[in-house]
């Protein structure tokens, strides 16, 4: 139960949300509506810190590690420590764990340290979600192994988002891809489609770990391993008839639960981040320029995308059932009064559907592409805001199985995506 001091703060943060409302948002936005915003903004971090306390790495070291120091330990202390976790899914300890501990704990340690920071913004998420879903809540360690925290990861076979979802396998499971809308890339619709994947799994195995293994490989493969191996149900028996980038898929799961929760023993510290985390979503109904809307709230365009990589072009786009936009909290509250005045909603998206046709007509006509190393489809797509589709479809001729080389000239019609 909050206690009343918490209560106090939300009662506060409450009377000046309403307060907030009855100002003028759009135009006109003077000092008495700033100082609002401000109180705003203080006293919902001041709630926050309440209830998700920030403490930094000399806070952390309780063990009074230098800074250089990488601690090593017996295989009785992790097989010890992962027994410690109160867990659903079984967390055994073997040879194989041990080798991905060495891997997080040891050569990934910077990439830890920056999971554990953003951890704190995307954790509780997941766990909203796990729990009013029913499902173990340490699924939410697949989703490092998958893409490190990285909301906007793209895998060179065109996986993306959180949880890596393939663009059909999304579908499948409520989640749009198309020109302007990536949901694979929304935090929320993500994970509950993830979690729609894993309950539908487990339905089938019964056993978690089971259906960690077919995140990766999907239920056929592991349907196949379980006839091959004589109708095991053992992940560590069907282990050697599982694709081989499957078999490590398991214990690095494992691994990642344990590094995650033991990273201080390992002298790993959350990386210093900027992120803003209290956030809140407001449902928008037309079809607005983020550049415009971010003159409006007096942020930048990059903000806004940051907060939002399933918006795929620089609008958002009309849906008769709206769409979410994920903001920090006092732009939302912005955004939410701005959508009850009809008058002034109608005037400013005139203008925004005006700058948008502006933007629009600013790109060129057509772009030629020298493919550089490292380059892959999905990236040249991101760069200049299209779609791979539409890179195949310019370029038949050049593009075949999903691959380009380095030195390879592509053309990119910007302004017909």
């Amino acid at each position: 139960m909050l206690n009343k001091k918490i209560l106090v703060s939300i009662s506060a943060l409450i009377l000046t949300v309403s307060g907030l409302l009855a100002q003028p948002l759009i135009g006109g936005m003077g000092s008495e509506r700033d100082a609002v915003v401000a109180r705003i903004d203080s006293n919902t971090l001041h709630l926050r810190s309440k209830m998700y306390p920030v403490t930094d790495a000399g806070e952390l070291n309780t063990y009074g590690f230098d800074a250089g120091d990488i601690p090593v330990y017996s295989d009785s202390t992790y097989a010890f420590r992962l027994g410690l976790l109160e867990t659903e899914i079984p967390l055994e300890y073997n040879q194989q764990v041990r080798a991905y501990i060495d891997l997080y704990a040891n050569r990934k340690r910077k990439l830890v340290s920056k999971v554990l920071s953003t951890s704190k913004f995307y954790f509780p998420i997941f766990e909203e979600v796990f729990d009013r879903e029913n499902v173990p809540m340490e699924l939410k360690y697949l989703a490092v192994i998958e893409s490190a925290l990285n909301q906007r990861a793209i895998s060179p076979v065109g996986a993306a988002g959180l949880w890596q979802f393939m663009a059909p396998t999304g579908k499948m499971y409520g989640l749009r891809t198309d020109t302007y809308i990536d949901d694979r890339k929304d935090i929320i619709k993500s994970t509950e489609a993830a979690v729609k994947y894993f309950k539908n799994s487990y339905r089938i195995y019964g056993d978690w770990l089971l259906v960690i293994a077919s995140y990766n490989c999907g239920p056929g493969n592991v349907s196949k391993a379980i006839r091959k191996s004589g109708g095991k149900r053992n992940i560590w028996e069907i282990m050697p008839y599982l694709p081989r980038e499957t078999r490590g898929y398991v214990p690095a799961f494992i691994a990642a639960a344990y590094v995650m929760n033991y990273a201080s023993e390992h002298n790993i510290y959350p990386a210093e981040d900027e992120m803003y985390y209290h956030l809140d979503t407001v449902m928008v109904d037309n079809r607005m320029s983020i550049e415009k809307l971010a003159l409006a709230l007096n942020t930048s365009a990059e903000e806004i995308r940051f907060y939002n990589p399933a918006l795929r072009r620089g609008v958002i786009p009309f849906s008769s059932t709206g769409v979410m936009l994920t903001l920090p909290y006092h732009q939302a509250i912005m955004v939410a009064a701005l959508r009850n005045d009809t008058n002034m909603s109608n005037q400013l998206n005139n203008e925004l559907i005006a700058m948008n046709r502006e933007i629009q007509n600013e790109k060129p006509d057509k772009v030629v592409y020298k493919v550089k190393s490292g380059d892959y489809l999905a990236k040249i797509a991101r760069k200049y805001d299209v779609s791979v589709a539409d890179l195949k479809k310019w370029n038949k001729s050049t593009i075949k199985k999903n691959k380009v080389s380095k030195g390879q000239r592509l053309n990119i019609y910007p302004n017909r995506a």
